[in-house]
């Protein structure tokens, strides 16, 4: 017997809907998660000794301002230096040993810090020495990380690491200078260092967590080779990093802004400090504001790109975050709202720079071979890093010459002049990052 189906008892047939792509989420990975951790231990404690160092150097030692451009040019020296050789290793080992030992190394360097300053040794050329021996080992942790993150995550989930990384940095900032303000004045400076150099051990301690499933590096070269094929591979990663159409524009703008920056900062600190007479908590919650506006736009700034354009959204809020340091130029004629105008300042140019920064940071990965990750980083550092130290003595030297005052006006209009690289670039016009890499 037959089965009579009419048409409104038949059931109708749709075919199988294809379940949407997962929402990238980094953190379900375990080695992020640590990886995660060594990051924000490191950077809280970086985030302290960066107000606590200057504040040593100003308050404890009595530093003159060219004592504190050099402390400062110690400091980044490093990234003209040692960047390229480290590069060069960081794409022939194992990264994640590289971080390790750089973590216990700086560790180890930030602790002599507060026991040379007990002991009655402390003295600023000592703390150059220190401090640029920390900033070498810096380099060597910047660079791998930068290569060991794409392997640690897959390239979607990459954007939302980078993502989580910089709110999490933002987040250390908010806490990490706003305690080291407070902690200088009620301990004193060398106390404070201290957690500087813990912040440290406990990332070493993290990432020694994070499984190391990278694969095997190519190695090095046969020794017949010599010298003459680490130089063309450090001329390959140069090359690379100029020839990119999107790593020539970050770059340019990373430079410029670092180089004013420094004026901008050596300026603003020895202004407020012996001119306006802000107090170091003061000064940690100028920071704190900073960090808030860090936190904030890392944190929504991928909400954004899929709205208005990952390109897009880098431009403008790169624009946003140089051109508002402009207005604390003003805090030379605000009196009493000196502090409130600066954190004010600090708060837009953080929402700014952190919504740019880890969108400019996912571009520069996407945007290199996987082989060449860590020369082409490391070539790019050493160009916009290296002109941190040229702008800290710049800064010692308007600071110097013209007055504190004069080196925050330079410094302002530099960074803001910095945008125009990004502007006339192919950058603004990327739809999706991904479209970096094609």
């Amino acid at each position: 017997m037959w089965l009579h189906v009419t048409v409104s008892d038949a059931v109708p047939v749709t075919p199988p809907s294809t379940p949407p792509p997962p929402r990238p989420n980094a953190w379900r990975s375990r080695s992020f998660r640590w990886l995660w951790g060594s990051t924000a231990v490191s950077t809280f404690g970086a985030e302290i000794g960066e107000l606590a160092l200057p504040l040593l150097a100003v308050l404890t030692l009595t530093a003159e301002p060219g004592e504190v451009a050099a402390l400062r040019t110690a400091q980044f020296l490093p990234f003209v230096l040692a960047t390229l050789p480290f590069g060069l290793l960081v794409d022939r080992v194992r990264r994640r040993p590289l971080l390790i030992g750089a973590d216990a190394g700086r560790f180890l360097l930030v602790a002599l810090i507060p026991l040379a300053v007990w002991v009655g040794s402390a003295s600023i050329p000592a703390l150059c020495v220190v401090v640029f021996l920390v900033g070498t080992l810096t380099v060597l942790s910047q660079v791998a990380a930068f290569a060991f993150t794409p392997h640690v995550v897959g390239a979607d989930d990459l954007p939302d690491a980078n993502a989580r990384i910089s709110a999490t940095e933002a987040a250390a900032e908010i806490g990490g200078r706003g305690i080291a303000g407070v902690a200088v004045q009620l301990l004193g400076a060398p106390v404070t260092m201290l957690a500087n150099a813990l912040g440290y051990l406990a990332s070493a301690l993290a990432m020694s967590r994070v499984r190391d499933d990278e694969p095997r590096a190519a190695g090095r070269p046969d020794s017949a080779q010599g010298g003459r094929a680490a130089v063309a591979e450090i001329k390959e990663g140069l090359r690379t990093t100029l020839r990119n159409r999107y790593l020539r524009a970050l770059l340019g703008e990373a430079t410029t802004y670092n180089l004013f920056n420094e004026i901008f900062m050596i300026g603003l600190l020895l202004y407020a400090v012996r001119t306006l007479g802000l107090s170091p908590a003061t000064l940690g919650l100028v920071f704190v504001a900073g960090g808030v506006g860090s936190f904030l736009g890392a944190w929504f700034g991928t909400r954004w790109t899929g709205r208005w354009g990952y390109g897009r959204v880098l431009t403008v809020t790169l624009a946003l975050g140089n051109t508002v340091p402009l207005l604390a130029v003003l805090g030379g004629t605000a009196g009493s709202w000196a502090a409130a105008l600066f954190g004010a300042v600090f708060l837009v140019v953080g929402l700014g720079i952190g919504v740019a920064n880890s969108h400019a940071i996912t571009v520069r990965q996407l945007a290199t071979p996987d082989e060449l990750l860590g020369r082409v980083n490391s070539a790019y550092r050493l160009i916009s890093w290296g002109a941190i130290p040229v702008g800290a003595s710049l800064g010692g030297v308007v600071a110097a010459a013209l007055g504190a005052w004069s080196a925050v006006v330079v410094g302002g209009l530099g960074v803001a002049a910095a945008t125009f690289w990004v502007v006339f670039s192919p950058v603004p016009r990327l739809n999706r990052v991904q479209d970096a890499s094609g």
